[in-house]
């Protein structure tokens, strides 16, 4: 396997020659999940309450790390796969490798291809660098910190300009922990007859990276791990969105509760989101 990362001190990651050493890794990820997709024999189990995993998701995680690994030997790694139950140690991290392998099981499990990949480097909770590969499509998105744009394909992509209410699109997804999903529900309640559409497409990674690209016009969730936003956060930072906690205070990867827009429509949204 190619790479152009230097060995390097932990401290020193270079964030344009890891991204596209990740960029070249990330599309060998999606055709290990594209095989098991295509040809579906693969083995799942069951997860904590309704969640559960797969072969590719586990044959992916292994590969992202060792990737990794061979570059950055002193890697620190928080991913959906091998994460503890208790992370928190984490939250104060330089250098983390935050990845999810398959963000959207059960999309890739009904044949839907509506998933992704993705992987972060994140710096006490806050990502520094992006990356997110949707295997069908082959698409692959990507942002920096130090840079001023969010990529699809190697061009620079925006957030939507909707301004109206009446024409927003409002992507959601509903948490493996089913009381969290009542907070969306509240929060839907709130804004569903203001807005013109409400979509759940099952996947945040991918759902948030449409964000970024202008597809839809806000996001929210709740329950969310770091794995399933890292990487699509900083895509919609970068490509002129905004990122807040549901109630409008900061919100960093370590948050569980997100609602991020194109920026024009969150103060507004948010106040919907906010009535009692």
């Amino acid at each position: 396997m190619e790479g152009t990362i230097n060995e390097m001190s932990p401290n020193s990651i270079d964030l344009t020659e890891a991204r596209e050493n990740l960029v070249k890794i990330v599309p060998e990820a999606g055709e290990i999940i594209k095989k098991h997709f295509t040809s579906r024999d693969y083995s799942s189990k069951q997860k904590e309450g309704v969640d559960f995993t797969t072969q590719a998701d586990e044959e992916v995680d292994a590969f992202l790390r060792r990737a990794i690994q061979s570059k950055y030997p002193h890697s620190q790694f928080l991913t959906e796969e091998t994460a503890p139950e208790d992370y928190s140690s984490l939250r104060n991290a330089e250098n983390l490798w935050v990845i999810d392998p398959l963000d959207g099981t059960i999309n890739f499990f009904r044949q839907h291809p509506n998933f992704a990949i993705s992987i972060a480097l994140v710096d006490k909770g806050v990502t520094k660098l992006g990356v997110v590969h949707a295997p069908i499509s082959k698409d692959t998105y990507w942002a920096q910190a130090d840079q001023d744009s969010a990529y699809l394909n190697g061009s620079p992509i925006q957030v939507s300009s909707t301004t109206d209410l009446r024409e927003v699109v409002v992507g959601c997804d509903w948490a493996w922990g089913l009381e969290k999903r009542l907070n969306v529900v509240r929060w839907l309640g709130n804004v569903s007859t203001h807005v013109r559409q409400i979509k759940s497409m099952g996947s945040a990674v991918a759902d948030l990276a449409t964000l970024a690209r202008g597809q839809i016009d806000a996001y929210i969730h709740s329950g969310l791990k770091p794995w399933d936003v890292a990487a699509s956060t900083l895509l919609i930072q970068k490509a002129g969105g905004k990122i807040t906690a549901p109630d409008g205070s900061n919100w960093d990867v370590f948050n569980p509760d997100i609602f991020a827009s194109n920026g024009v429509v969150h103060n507004k949204l948010l106040e919907l989101l906010n009535q009692e």
